[in-house]
């Protein structure tokens, strides 16, 4: 049986799950759908059935995937959980189950089962597949129309470790590059780096050693270099007892950036000394010979995760700033500068410009952030990294916006549309925004509006019409 959900901050409001699947036909839309329009936007998030009565955190609730379905000005939705070997077992037993793990006889270390997992963080199309991601597991299919589940080995197990929530697509060549971290085992600094080509063949997948175990949550990669960027949110299991998870933020570790040749062996990977700070999410990355410039969401500590004496982040430095980071490869010279002084997250760019240089970025931004509101994004931004100019969609003060996803339309670089979903705290449900990108101060093009929330979560792709 299903209990009420215990008291939690990140189990209140639209942080809440909903306990339903639903399929919805033809939206009623505000304003007129682009006929160009045609596909689906995937976004994915944690939404747990059942949640143990303590030590709940956002970051490990189960996933569930909503689905928009474009077609003719028209546009269709759907949700449903990914229903994992995890989530079908507390379906059985009517309850919250912890993570299955398993412990080498031999050195009693203890590793994640990487096919029993969450896909709760990022969903993306690959090589002909719709794959549900989280950085402790193996890749989850899911059917693009219907969101069944398909399950683990689209890679046959051919990847070493788990692969994370944040792989990088070349666009010129299709191959999708990813990583894995504490690849051996929980607590361990081995890391994994994965090629998988556009057809979904595994081209190799290596394991190195990084300076220390870490959460490393996204990377970067150029058409020449990939980066693996370690900040100190370390791994000790001998934490929990006191802290309550093995992971807090050791500014005293210091912070690295492992630098490697695209085709070169991982043993040839360099480890530049960086600024100590923490980023969870790169925007893009691109390099000029040697010089290596990238655009990241910057905290000063990791947000959410405690210091290693216990002590939660302050409200100043739980806000994340567009910061442009500089790397000069012969000489390991790092130069870094905000360059946009606003709370933001959820970078995205025009996906045809991943690993070059690009103009234009589009974020969640809060330029009025207060303490109590949850972490809330109410603005979609975009930023010209040419001009300096800023444009914003406002979406109200206490609603919440999610990432947004471009969708383009034109050969032109951010010619196309963003898409993004929206919580109105008034009406206590969401709504699906179409925004110009070049255009956002003039509002949405149109509003599709759904009777229920979309809870809060993390990241979606576009998939095109076949």
């Amino acid at each position: 049986m299903a209990n009420p959900l215990p008291k939690h901050p990140q189990l209140r409001g639209n942080y809440a799950p909903i306990n339903f699947e639903a399929t919805c036909h033809d939206l009623v839309v505000e304003g007129s759908l682009p006929e160009q329009l045609s596909g689906s936007l995937y976004r994915i998030g944690p939404n747990p059935k059942f949640v143990p009565e303590q030590g709940y955190h956002w970051f490990f609730g189960a996933g569930m995937v909503h689905a928009f379905h474009f077609a003719e000005g028209r546009v269709d939705y759907l949700n449903r959980w990914a229903r994992t070997p995890k989530f079908e077992a507390e379906w059985s037993a009517g309850g919250s189950l912890p993570m299955r793990l398993m412990t080498d006889p031999d050195t009693g270390a203890i590793q994640s089962d990487r096919r029993n997992g969450l896909a709760n963080t990022h969903i993306i199309w690959h090589a002909n597949q719709l794959l549900a991601l989280e950085e402790g597991s193996h890749p989850f299919s899911l059917a693009p129309e219907s969101l069944d589940s398909l399950g683990y080995g689209h890679y046959a197990g051919d990847l070493a470790g788990a692969m994370t929530a944040h792989p990088k697509i070349d666009p010129r060549t299709g191959e999708l590059h990813g990583f894995g971290y504490m690849s051996d085992a929980v607590g361990s600094p081995a890391m994994t780096y994965h090629v998988v080509d556009a057809q979904g063949g595994v081209k190799r997948s290596d394991t190195f050693i990084a300076p220390y175990a870490a959460m490393v949550h996204d990377f970067a990669v150029t058409r020449d270099y990939v980066l693996f960027p370690v900040f100190p949110l370390t791994c000790d299991l001998t934490r929990v007892p006191h802290l309550g998870s093995p992971f807090a933020f050791e500014s005293e570790a210091g912070a690295f950036i492992g630098v490697l040749e695209r085709g070169a062996p991982v043993s040839a990977i360099r480890w530049i000394e960086a600024p100590v700070c923490f980023i969870f999410h790169y925007l893009n990355a691109w390099n000029e010979g040697s010089v290596i410039t990238f655009d990241a969401i910057d905290f000063p500590v990791a947000p959410n995760f405690p210091d290693i004496n216990g002590q939660l982040p302050g409200f100043d430095e739980a806000q994340g700033k567009l910061t442009r980071w500089r790397l000069d490869v012969r000489t390991s010279q790092i130069e870094r500068e905000v360059i946009l002084n606003v709370p933001a997250e959820f970078p995205r760019i025009d996906d045809r410009y991943a690993m070059q240089h690009h103009r234009h970025g589009f974020l969640a931004t809060a330029s009025t952030r207060q303490r109590g509101d949850g972490g809330l994004f109410h603005e979609i931004s975009h930023f010209d990294f040419e001009t300096g100019n800023q444009q914003r969609w406002d979406a109200g003060e206490g609603n919440g916006v999610s990432e947004p996803v471009f969708v383009s339309r034109g050969a032109a670089e951010g010619e196309g549309w963003l898409l993004a979903t929206v919580y109105d705290a008034e009406r206590h449900a969401s709504s699906l925004v179409v925004l110009d990108a070049m255009a956002l101060a003039d509002g949405p093009i149109a509003i599709a509006r759904l009777d229920h929330r979309i809870p809060h979560g993390f990241h979606g792709s576009w998939r095109d019409s076949a």
